[in-house]
């Protein structure tokens, strides 16, 4: 597809990116341009099958709290990722109003810690 130029200009550049494995969760924050305070976190089920099995969905179901996202982990996306991202918006101009999303990819390191 990139030879042949399938994409045009668009097919100029490839980006690589490092492949994050471990288990994914959603974590929501409120915002009023300056301040978050964290909401509920949430997982999905990925796979079509039982147990995890099968291909890979839009989702087929999720539940909240995500298990994985304990209160330690929490504090570390807040404080790390949530309010860097809001004040880092407002010292930009544009300051966000409503539910953050965050999509983590929680790494084996994490899990291992929080146990």
């Amino acid at each position: 597809m990139l030879v042949k130029n399938v994409f045009g200009s668009a097919g100029c550049r490839v980006i690589i990116e490092e492949y994050l494995e471990g288990e994914e969760a959603s974590f929501f924050a409120l915002v009023d341009g300056e301040n978050a305070i964290p909401l509920e976190s949430a997982q999905d089920h990925k796979r079509v099958g039982d147990g995890d099995t099968g291909p890979n969905t839009g989702g087929m179901g999720a539940y909240s709290p995500a298990p994985i996202l304990t209160k330690e982990l929490q504090s570390v996306v807040m404080n790390s990722i949530i309010l860097p991202t809001v004040k880092g918006m407002a010292a930009e101009g544009c300051k966000f109003v409503g539910v953050l999303y965050a999509g983590l990819m929680i790494e084996e390191v994490w899990i291992t810690k929080a146990d």
